[in-house]
Protein backbone atom coordinates (compact mmCIF):
# COMPACT_ATOMS: atom_id res chain seq x y z
CA UNK A 1 0.00 0.00 0.00
CA UNK A 2 1.29 3.55 -1.09
CA UNK A 3 1.96 5.81 1.62
CA UNK A 4 -0.71 8.28 0.80
CA UNK A 5 -3.08 5.63 0.33
CA UNK A 6 -2.05 4.58 3.93
CA UNK A 7 -3.07 8.08 5.29
CA UNK A 8 -6.35 7.80 3.48
CA UNK A 9 -7.14 4.66 4.62
CA UNK A 10 -6.13 6.07 8.30
CA UNK A 11 -8.44 9.06 8.09
CA UNK A 12 -11.44 7.06 6.69
CA UNK A 13 -11.16 4.81 9.63
CA UNK A 14 -11.20 7.89 12.12
CA UNK A 15 -14.19 9.33 10.39
CA UNK A 16 -15.71 6.03 10.29
CA UNK A 17 -15.10 5.79 14.24
CA UNK A 18 -16.18 9.00 15.05
CA UNK A 19 -18.65 9.44 17.58
CA UNK A 20 -21.72 11.69 16.25
CA UNK A 21 -24.03 12.02 19.28
CA UNK A 22 -23.02 12.45 22.96
CA UNK A 23 -23.60 9.76 24.98
CA UNK A 24 -24.62 9.17 28.45
CA UNK A 25 -23.67 5.83 30.91
CA UNK A 26 -25.30 5.85 33.92
CA UNK A 27 -23.89 3.68 36.78
CA UNK A 28 -20.97 3.29 39.70
CA UNK A 29 -18.82 5.71 38.68
CA UNK A 30 -14.57 5.36 39.90
CA UNK A 31 -12.86 8.59 39.60
CA UNK A 32 -10.00 10.53 41.11
CA UNK A 33 -11.68 11.51 44.27
CA UNK A 34 -13.67 7.66 44.97
CA UNK A 35 -16.84 5.94 43.96
CA UNK A 36 -19.42 7.86 43.23
CA UNK A 37 -23.11 5.92 43.68
CA UNK A 38 -25.88 6.45 41.13
CA UNK A 39 -22.91 8.87 38.91
CA UNK A 40 -23.18 9.65 35.10
CA UNK A 41 -20.17 9.87 32.29
CA UNK A 42 -21.18 12.30 29.66
CA UNK A 43 -19.23 11.41 26.42
CA UNK A 44 -18.73 13.96 23.38
CA UNK A 45 -16.61 13.23 20.31
CA UNK A 46 -14.25 10.46 22.22
CA UNK A 47 -13.75 12.34 25.30
CA UNK A 48 -15.30 12.90 28.88
CA UNK A 49 -17.33 16.20 29.21
CA UNK A 50 -18.75 15.58 33.06
CA UNK A 51 -18.67 12.99 35.23
CA UNK A 52 -20.15 12.77 38.92
CA UNK A 53 -23.78 12.32 40.59
CA UNK A 54 -25.09 15.45 38.90
CA UNK A 55 -24.15 16.18 35.37
CA UNK A 56 -26.36 18.66 33.30
CA UNK A 57 -27.29 16.44 29.78
CA UNK A 58 -27.67 18.19 26.12
CA UNK A 59 -31.12 17.71 24.68
CA UNK A 60 -30.23 15.34 21.98
CA UNK A 61 -27.75 12.44 24.11
CA UNK A 62 -27.97 9.01 24.18
CA UNK A 63 -28.95 7.77 27.73
CA UNK A 64 -27.41 4.39 28.46
CA UNK A 65 -27.92 2.30 31.92
CA UNK A 66 -24.97 0.64 32.15
CA UNK A 67 -26.32 -1.46 35.83
CA UNK A 68 -22.44 -1.41 36.12
CA UNK A 69 -19.82 -0.23 37.38
CA UNK A 70 -17.82 2.36 35.11
CA UNK A 71 -13.95 2.56 35.37
CA UNK A 72 -11.32 3.76 33.36
CA UNK A 73 -9.61 1.40 31.30
CA UNK A 74 -7.01 -0.74 32.37
CA UNK A 75 -2.96 0.32 31.00
CA UNK A 76 -0.84 -2.38 30.62
CA UNK A 77 2.71 -1.42 30.34
CA UNK A 78 4.40 -4.48 30.22
CA UNK A 79 3.27 -7.71 27.42
CA UNK A 80 4.56 -9.42 24.78
CA UNK A 81 1.47 -9.57 22.25
CA UNK A 82 1.79 -11.76 20.00
CA UNK A 83 3.30 -14.14 22.28
CA UNK A 84 -0.15 -14.44 23.58
CA UNK A 85 -1.53 -17.09 20.98
CA UNK A 86 0.34 -19.73 23.08
CA UNK A 87 -1.55 -21.41 26.47
CA UNK A 88 0.33 -21.57 29.48
CA UNK A 89 3.66 -23.07 29.72
CA UNK A 90 4.45 -24.41 32.81
CA UNK A 91 8.30 -25.23 32.65
CA UNK A 92 8.06 -27.66 36.58
CA UNK A 93 11.04 -25.59 38.06
CA UNK A 94 12.21 -21.84 39.72
CA UNK A 95 14.89 -20.12 38.08
CA UNK A 96 17.70 -17.83 39.13
CA UNK A 97 17.37 -15.58 36.01
CA UNK A 98 15.66 -15.18 32.70
CA UNK A 99 18.78 -16.35 31.18
CA UNK A 100 18.38 -19.56 32.33
CA UNK A 101 14.89 -20.43 31.19
CA UNK A 102 15.49 -19.02 27.68
CA UNK A 103 18.15 -21.19 27.06
CA UNK A 104 16.25 -24.50 28.21
CA UNK A 105 15.19 -26.59 25.27
CA UNK A 106 11.71 -26.70 26.38
CA UNK A 107 11.39 -23.70 25.86
CA UNK A 108 12.82 -23.29 22.73
CA UNK A 109 10.79 -26.49 21.13
CA UNK A 110 7.23 -25.63 22.85
CA UNK A 111 7.78 -21.05 22.78
CA UNK A 112 10.81 -20.02 20.47
CA UNK A 113 10.52 -22.57 17.53
CA UNK A 114 6.83 -21.84 17.02
CA UNK A 115 6.51 -18.26 17.61
CA UNK A 116 9.46 -17.81 14.71
CA UNK A 117 7.70 -20.38 12.46
CA UNK A 118 4.18 -18.33 12.89
CA UNK A 119 5.90 -15.05 12.32
CA UNK A 120 8.26 -16.57 9.27
CA UNK A 121 4.20 -18.00 7.92
CA UNK A 122 3.53 -13.85 7.75
CA UNK A 123 0.96 -14.65 10.44
CA UNK A 124 2.41 -11.87 12.77
CA UNK A 125 -0.29 -8.95 12.78
CA UNK A 126 -2.69 -12.21 13.13
CA UNK A 127 -1.22 -12.90 16.38
CA UNK A 128 -1.58 -9.50 17.27
CA UNK A 129 -5.04 -8.85 16.31
CA UNK A 130 -5.43 -11.70 18.32
CA UNK A 131 -3.46 -10.98 21.74
CA UNK A 132 -5.50 -7.22 21.31
CA UNK A 133 -9.72 -8.97 21.37
CA UNK A 134 -7.55 -10.88 24.76
CA UNK A 135 -6.24 -7.54 25.38
CA UNK A 136 -9.69 -6.15 25.50
CA UNK A 137 -11.86 -8.96 26.74
CA UNK A 138 -9.58 -8.21 29.73
CA UNK A 139 -10.61 -4.72 30.36
CA UNK A 140 -7.53 -3.27 28.94
CA UNK A 141 -7.55 0.18 26.63
CA UNK A 142 -4.42 0.52 26.33
CA UNK A 143 -1.09 -1.84 25.62
CA UNK A 144 2.58 -2.17 25.16
CA UNK A 145 4.81 -4.68 23.60
CA UNK A 146 3.09 -5.33 20.43
CA UNK A 147 4.84 -6.02 16.92
CA UNK A 148 6.32 -2.99 15.20
CA UNK A 149 5.05 -4.20 11.81
CA UNK A 150 2.54 -2.27 9.56
CA UNK A 151 -0.61 -3.97 10.00
CA UNK A 152 -2.82 -1.49 9.94
CA UNK A 153 -5.58 0.21 12.23
CA UNK A 154 -5.00 -1.39 15.90
CA UNK A 155 -7.84 -2.20 18.01
CA UNK A 156 -6.18 -0.64 21.28
CA UNK A 157 -4.27 2.36 22.34
CA UNK A 158 -0.48 1.14 21.45
CA UNK A 159 1.65 3.61 23.54
CA UNK A 160 4.85 2.34 22.14
CA UNK A 161 3.50 2.59 18.55
CA UNK A 162 0.50 4.79 17.90
CA UNK A 163 1.07 8.72 18.25
CA UNK A 164 0.06 10.36 21.49
CA UNK A 165 -3.95 10.52 22.46
CA UNK A 166 -4.79 13.79 22.88
CA UNK A 167 -3.01 17.29 23.03
CA UNK A 168 0.18 16.55 25.10
CA UNK A 169 3.71 17.37 26.13
CA UNK A 170 4.55 13.75 26.89
CA UNK A 171 7.03 12.52 24.69
CA UNK A 172 7.58 8.47 23.08
CA UNK A 173 7.14 5.75 24.78
CA UNK A 174 10.44 3.19 24.26
CA UNK A 175 9.66 -0.59 25.34
CA UNK A 176 12.66 -2.71 25.76
CA UNK A 177 13.38 -5.97 26.92
CA UNK A 178 17.18 -6.52 27.18
CA UNK A 179 18.42 -2.72 27.67
CA UNK A 180 22.16 -4.19 28.36
CA UNK A 181 21.96 -5.50 24.84
CA UNK A 182 20.93 -2.18 23.10
CA UNK A 183 22.70 -1.57 20.00
CA UNK A 184 24.53 1.77 19.65
CA UNK A 185 21.20 3.60 17.38
CA UNK A 186 18.73 1.62 20.04
CA UNK A 187 19.88 3.91 23.25
CA UNK A 188 20.07 6.84 21.24
CA UNK A 189 16.56 6.43 20.38
CA UNK A 190 15.67 5.39 24.16
CA UNK A 191 17.89 8.40 25.31
CA UNK A 192 16.42 11.13 23.17
CA UNK A 193 13.04 9.93 24.23
CA UNK A 194 13.68 10.51 27.75
CA UNK A 195 15.39 14.24 26.54
CA UNK A 196 11.48 14.99 25.03
CA UNK A 197 9.95 14.15 28.25
CA UNK A 198 9.54 10.68 26.90
CA UNK A 199 9.27 7.21 28.75
CA UNK A 200 11.58 4.24 28.78
CA UNK A 201 9.74 1.02 29.74
CA UNK A 202 12.97 -1.57 30.08
CA UNK A 203 13.19 -5.49 31.53
CA UNK A 204 15.65 -5.00 34.79
CA UNK A 205 16.55 -7.18 37.87
CA UNK A 206 14.61 -10.23 36.48
CA UNK A 207 15.27 -13.34 38.56
CA UNK A 208 14.72 -14.58 41.96
CA UNK A 209 14.89 -12.28 45.06
CA UNK A 210 17.97 -13.25 45.85
CA UNK A 211 20.10 -13.44 42.78
CA UNK A 212 22.87 -12.20 42.45
CA UNK A 213 23.36 -11.64 38.61
CA UNK A 214 19.95 -10.79 38.88
CA UNK A 215 20.26 -8.05 41.56
CA UNK A 216 23.98 -6.53 39.40
CA UNK A 217 21.41 -5.29 36.70
CA UNK A 218 20.57 -2.17 39.04
CA UNK A 219 24.03 -1.28 39.36
CA UNK A 220 24.59 -2.21 35.04
CA UNK A 221 21.53 0.66 34.45
CA UNK A 222 23.31 3.56 36.74
CA UNK A 223 26.35 2.81 34.77
CA UNK A 224 24.88 3.87 31.69
CA UNK A 225 23.09 6.68 32.66
CA UNK A 226 19.33 4.79 32.74
CA UNK A 227 18.58 5.79 36.58
CA UNK A 228 16.75 8.94 35.17
CA UNK A 229 13.10 10.38 34.97
CA UNK A 230 11.09 9.06 32.52
CA UNK A 231 12.32 5.18 33.03
CA UNK A 232 10.28 2.64 34.46
CA UNK A 233 11.82 -0.74 35.78
CA UNK A 234 9.73 -3.58 34.77
CA UNK A 235 10.17 -6.73 36.82
CA UNK A 236 12.90 -5.74 39.33
CA UNK A 237 12.11 -8.73 41.24
CA UNK A 238 16.04 -8.63 42.99
CA UNK A 239 15.65 -5.65 44.02
CA UNK A 240 16.90 -4.08 46.99
CA UNK A 241 14.85 -1.44 49.04
CA UNK A 242 17.96 0.38 48.84
CA UNK A 243 17.71 0.17 45.45
CA UNK A 244 13.93 1.08 45.68
CA UNK A 245 14.61 4.22 47.44
CA UNK A 246 17.36 5.65 44.89
CA UNK A 247 15.19 4.91 42.62
CA UNK A 248 12.43 6.93 43.90
CA UNK A 249 15.11 9.73 44.70
CA UNK A 250 15.45 9.56 41.12
CA UNK A 251 11.81 9.42 39.73
CA UNK A 252 12.32 6.09 37.99
CA UNK A 253 8.99 4.38 38.14
CA UNK A 254 8.01 0.95 39.00
CA UNK A 255 6.03 -1.93 37.12
CA UNK A 256 5.17 -4.99 39.16
CA UNK A 257 4.15 -8.52 37.15
CA UNK A 258 3.89 -10.61 40.49
CA UNK A 259 2.04 -13.56 38.50
CA UNK A 260 4.99 -14.18 36.33
CA UNK A 261 7.38 -13.50 38.93
CA UNK A 262 6.31 -15.76 41.32
CA UNK A 263 5.55 -18.55 38.08
CA UNK A 264 9.16 -18.47 37.05
CA UNK A 265 11.56 -17.60 40.24
CA UNK A 266 9.45 -18.45 42.92
CA UNK A 267 8.86 -14.99 44.55
CA UNK A 268 8.02 -11.21 43.56
CA UNK A 269 9.38 -7.90 43.89
CA UNK A 270 9.99 -6.35 47.17
CA UNK A 271 6.82 -4.07 46.60
CA UNK A 272 6.51 -3.34 50.70
CA UNK A 273 9.77 -1.25 50.38
CA UNK A 274 9.10 -0.04 46.91
CA UNK A 275 6.25 1.73 48.24
CA UNK A 276 7.79 2.49 51.55
CA UNK A 277 10.66 4.74 49.14
CA UNK A 278 7.21 5.82 47.50
CA UNK A 279 8.14 4.80 44.18
CA UNK A 280 5.28 5.13 41.48
CA UNK A 281 4.17 1.85 40.68
CA UNK A 282 1.76 0.16 38.27
CA UNK A 283 0.48 -3.37 37.82
CA UNK A 284 0.68 -5.12 34.49
CA UNK A 285 0.12 -8.75 33.31
CA UNK A 286 3.20 -9.29 31.48
CA UNK A 287 2.61 -12.18 28.90
CA UNK A 288 0.14 -14.91 28.72
CA UNK A 289 2.21 -18.21 29.33
CA UNK A 290 3.54 -17.29 32.59
CA UNK A 291 1.36 -14.30 33.44
CA UNK A 292 -1.83 -13.55 33.35
CA UNK A 293 -3.89 -13.49 30.51
CA UNK A 294 -4.62 -9.66 30.87
CA UNK A 295 -4.85 -7.03 33.36
CA UNK A 296 -8.15 -7.64 35.24
CA UNK A 297 -6.55 -11.16 35.65
CA UNK A 298 -3.64 -9.92 36.80
CA UNK A 299 -5.31 -7.43 39.23
CA UNK A 300 -7.53 -10.26 40.67
CA UNK A 301 -3.79 -12.49 40.94
CA UNK A 302 -2.13 -9.38 43.21
CA UNK A 303 -5.39 -8.86 44.73
CA UNK A 304 -5.40 -12.61 46.30
CA UNK A 305 -1.71 -11.90 46.68
CA UNK A 306 -1.82 -8.96 48.60
CA UNK A 307 -4.38 -10.68 50.97
CA UNK A 308 -2.24 -13.60 51.80
CA UNK A 309 0.09 -11.80 53.15
CA UNK A 310 0.91 -11.17 56.83
CA UNK A 311 -0.10 -7.51 56.95
CA UNK A 312 -1.62 -5.90 53.56
CA UNK A 313 0.32 -4.08 51.67
CA UNK A 314 -2.00 -2.52 49.17
CA UNK A 315 -5.94 -1.44 49.47
CA UNK A 316 -7.99 -2.29 46.78
CA UNK A 317 -8.25 1.30 46.16
CA UNK A 318 -4.48 1.64 45.30
CA UNK A 319 -4.45 -1.89 43.01
CA UNK A 320 -7.01 -0.64 40.75
CA UNK A 321 -4.86 3.04 40.36
CA UNK A 322 -1.67 1.26 39.68
CA UNK A 323 -3.30 -0.57 36.61
CA UNK A 324 -5.48 2.76 35.65
CA UNK A 325 -4.13 6.38 36.95
CA UNK A 326 -0.71 4.96 38.50
CA UNK A 327 0.24 2.99 35.08
CA UNK A 328 -0.90 6.83 33.23
CA UNK A 329 1.31 8.87 34.86
CA UNK A 330 4.44 6.82 34.45
CA UNK A 331 3.95 7.37 30.55
CA UNK A 332 3.31 11.02 31.13
CA UNK A 333 -0.29 10.89 29.72
CA UNK A 334 -1.91 11.61 33.73
CA UNK A 335 -3.67 14.04 32.61
CA UNK A 336 -5.15 12.30 29.21
CA UNK A 337 -6.17 8.85 30.13
CA UNK A 338 -6.66 6.78 33.16
CA UNK A 339 -9.18 8.62 35.11
CA UNK A 340 -13.40 8.80 34.80
CA UNK A 341 -13.08 12.98 34.61
CA UNK A 342 -13.84 16.17 32.47
CA UNK A 343 -10.71 16.29 29.59
CA UNK A 344 -9.82 12.73 29.76
CA UNK A 345 -10.22 10.46 26.50
CA UNK A 346 -13.50 8.18 27.00
CA UNK A 347 -11.71 5.06 27.41
CA UNK A 348 -13.68 3.31 29.92
CA UNK A 349 -14.87 -0.27 31.06
CA UNK A 350 -18.59 -1.24 32.28
CA UNK A 351 -17.98 -4.01 34.63
CA UNK A 352 -20.20 -6.55 36.42
CA UNK A 353 -21.08 -5.51 39.94
CA UNK A 354 -20.28 -7.96 42.35
CA UNK A 355 -19.89 -8.48 46.61
CA UNK A 356 -21.83 -5.34 47.71
CA UNK A 357 -24.07 -8.35 49.14
CA UNK A 358 -20.95 -8.86 51.39
CA UNK A 359 -20.16 -5.32 51.95
CA UNK A 360 -17.30 -4.75 49.34
CA UNK A 361 -16.80 -2.15 47.82
CA UNK A 362 -16.51 -1.06 43.93
CA UNK A 363 -12.78 -0.96 44.21
CA UNK A 364 -13.04 -4.54 45.63
CA UNK A 365 -15.01 -5.56 42.63
CA UNK A 366 -13.12 -4.23 40.09
CA UNK A 367 -10.07 -5.77 41.47
CA UNK A 368 -11.73 -9.24 42.00
CA UNK A 369 -13.19 -9.35 38.46
CA UNK A 370 -12.52 -11.47 35.40
CA UNK A 371 -13.02 -11.44 31.81
CA UNK A 372 -16.79 -12.55 32.32
CA UNK A 373 -17.44 -9.70 34.18
CA UNK A 374 -16.57 -7.11 31.44
CA UNK A 375 -19.87 -5.73 29.40
CA UNK A 376 -18.07 -2.83 27.57
CA UNK A 377 -15.33 -1.19 26.56
CA UNK A 378 -14.87 1.83 24.91
CA UNK A 379 -12.08 3.44 23.30
CA UNK A 380 -11.95 7.16 22.20
CA UNK A 381 -15.70 7.21 23.42
CA UNK A 382 -15.53 4.43 20.64
CA UNK A 383 -17.63 0.61 21.57
CA UNK A 384 -14.58 -1.42 21.02
CA UNK A 385 -15.66 -4.85 22.72
CA UNK A 386 -18.41 -6.27 25.02
CA UNK A 387 -22.45 -7.31 25.72
CA UNK A 388 -24.18 -6.52 22.14
CA UNK A 389 -27.06 -5.32 24.07
CA UNK A 390 -24.69 -2.21 25.08
CA UNK A 391 -22.25 -1.98 22.18
CA UNK A 392 -25.03 -1.93 19.53
CA UNK A 393 -26.82 1.29 21.26
CA UNK A 394 -23.58 3.23 21.10
CA UNK A 395 -22.09 2.11 17.60
CA UNK A 396 -23.14 0.94 14.12
CA UNK A 397 -20.57 -0.18 13.09
CA UNK A 398 -20.08 -3.85 11.96
CA UNK A 399 -18.98 -6.70 15.32
CA UNK A 400 -18.16 -10.19 15.08
CA UNK A 401 -19.37 -12.37 18.26
CA UNK A 402 -16.47 -14.27 19.91
CA UNK A 403 -16.85 -16.36 22.62
CA UNK A 404 -15.03 -15.54 26.25
CA UNK A 405 -14.97 -18.66 29.02
CA UNK A 406 -18.78 -19.06 27.79
CA UNK A 407 -20.07 -15.57 27.19
CA UNK A 408 -20.70 -14.47 23.95
CA UNK A 409 -19.30 -11.27 23.38
CA UNK A 410 -19.30 -8.68 20.22
CA UNK A 411 -15.91 -7.23 19.64
CA UNK A 412 -15.07 -4.07 16.71
CA UNK A 413 -14.65 -5.80 13.38
CA UNK A 414 -11.60 -4.19 11.59
CA UNK A 415 -9.33 -5.72 9.01
CA UNK A 416 -5.31 -5.54 9.40
CA UNK A 417 -3.48 -4.47 5.92
CA UNK A 418 0.26 -5.93 5.33
CA UNK A 419 1.99 -6.32 2.43
CA UNK A 420 1.84 -10.22 2.14
CA UNK A 421 -2.11 -11.15 2.85
CA UNK A 422 -5.27 -9.44 4.06
CA UNK A 423 -5.68 -10.44 7.43
CA UNK A 424 -8.30 -12.35 8.89
CA UNK A 425 -10.82 -11.32 10.88
CA UNK A 426 -12.48 -12.49 14.08
CA UNK A 427 -15.02 -15.72 13.50
CA UNK A 428 -17.31 -16.72 15.30
CA UNK A 429 -15.13 -18.95 17.77
CA UNK A 430 -13.85 -19.38 21.48
CA UNK A 431 -11.28 -17.06 22.50
CA UNK A 432 -10.10 -19.54 25.88
CA UNK A 433 -8.57 -17.93 27.91
CA UNK A 434 -9.70 -18.74 31.67
CA UNK A 435 -6.93 -21.25 33.30
CA UNK A 436 -6.78 -23.70 31.15
CA UNK A 437 -4.93 -21.32 28.15
CA UNK A 438 -5.76 -20.75 24.69
CA UNK A 439 -6.83 -24.42 23.19
CA UNK A 440 -8.34 -22.67 20.05
CA UNK A 441 -6.18 -20.15 18.79
CA UNK A 442 -5.13 -21.75 15.90
CA UNK A 443 -8.60 -22.09 14.72
CA UNK A 444 -9.22 -18.52 15.79
CA UNK A 445 -6.23 -17.30 13.28
CA UNK A 446 -8.33 -19.18 10.53
CA UNK A 447 -4.70 -19.21 8.85
CA UNK A 448 -5.56 -21.65 5.96
CA UNK A 449 -2.25 -24.25 6.65
CA UNK A 450 -3.16 -27.33 8.36
CA UNK A 451 0.37 -28.20 7.75
CA UNK A 452 1.37 -25.43 10.22
CA UNK A 453 -1.32 -26.61 12.55
CA UNK A 454 -0.81 -30.59 12.44
CA UNK A 455 2.90 -29.18 13.07
CA UNK A 456 1.81 -26.70 16.41
CA UNK A 457 -0.82 -29.47 17.71
CA UNK A 458 1.28 -30.59 20.98
CA UNK A 459 1.67 -26.94 21.63
CA UNK A 460 -1.76 -26.68 22.46
CA UNK A 461 -2.32 -29.91 24.33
Amino acid sequence: MSRVAWWIFLLCSAVAFAQETPIALTGTLITPDGIVQHGTVLIENGKIVAAGGQVSLPAKVKSIDTHGIIAPGLIDLHNHLTWNVFPRWKPMEEFGTRYDWQQKPVYKVLMDAPHRALVAEGLECEMEWFAEVKAVSEGETSVVGGTKEDCGKRLARNLDYDPRPGKTAAGPVVYDVFPFQMTADEAKRANDALDAHGTLLIHVAEGAPENASAAREFAMLKSRGLLRKGVSVIHGVALSPEDFGEMAAAGVGFIWSPRSNLELYGGTADVAAAKAAHVHMALAPDWSPTGSDGSLAELEYAAVWNAAQPHSIFSDRELVEMATSGAAALVGLEHSIGSVAPGYAADLIVLRPHGADRGKDAYWSVAHSSAEDVDLVLIGGDAIYGDAALTSQISGQAVDRVEVCGVEKSVRRRVFLTGRRRCARCRRDSIVHCENGDAGWLRWLNAGDDSLRRKYTSVEE
